[in-house]
């Protein structure tokens, strides 16, 4: 979820409810209030826009790495052949894609479990919102009711009334938000990547140069 989405959620769910009210007395309140009921949907709609395209990102992230898994396993199986056909050349080739699929692997699946964490709390968020929307619709109800029975004859005004329904409205909601949601902090500590190539480099050659080795140790046991 983009920051300026967040924002925007963050504000609709803590907003207060009586702040809204005195906002728009004397003024258009049913329409300032069906405003701010609009306002929750088109957030409502984004987050699932949202929704979509992370779970876009994990059907493409899943495919990705069983791609990159059953390659790297049908890798396993030539490089074997290699060797027992003494084509060291092709075995190392074999070898050097099995470790670029390994060192891709590892971010891919990082990748995947953060989109998993983003899905988790955009629907966290849109359970909020929706909350908040039944929340503002029966403040809405209830401000209209209240306003027409001020408005009959004979009627005395039921402010306090009015007032302890929005509590309820709004105690509800917050029990609503604090089990649904939380803030899930994600960062990275970037490396840096030009000191650390040459050991990589190292590293991958090392593991490459083990496995023909291993290779050519099994080879030569089973025959």
């Amino acid at each position: 979820m983009s920051d300026s989405l967040q924002d925007r959620v963050v504000r609709l769910i803590s907003g207060s409810a009586h702040a809204l009210l005195d906002k728009v007395e004397g003024l258009a309140p049913e329409a300032v209030l069906a405003q701010a009921i609009r306002e929750i949907d088109q957030v409502v709609d984004e987050v699932r826009m949202e929704l979509g395209r992370i779970e876009a990102a994990k059907h493409q992230l899943a495919t990705r790495i069983g791609k990159l898994a059953g390659e790297h396993e049908d890798l396993s199986g030539k490089a074997e052949l290699a060797v027992q056909e003494q084509r060291d050349d092709l075995a190392v080739a074999c070898l050097e894609r099995q470790t670029l699929i390994e060192d891709q692997l590892p971010v891919l699946e990082q990748n995947l479990a953060s989109q998993r964490e983003r899905g988790v709390e955009c629907e966290g968020y849109l359970r909020a919102l929706l909350a908040r929307k039944e929340e503002r619709e029966a403040i809405l109800a209830e401000f209209v009711a209240t306003r027409r029975r001020d408005d009959a004859p004979g009627q005395a005004p039921t402010h306090g009334a009015r007032e302890g329904k929005v509590t309820r409205a709004e105690s509800a909601f917050d029990r609503v938000m604090a089990r649904e949601t939380g803030v899930v902090g994600f960062g990275t500590a970037p490396g840096d990547a030009m000191k650390l190539k040459e050991l990589a480099d190292l590293q991958r050659r090392k593991r490459i140069d083990e496995r023909l080795a291993a290779l050519k140790t099994t080879g030569s046991t089973h025959s």
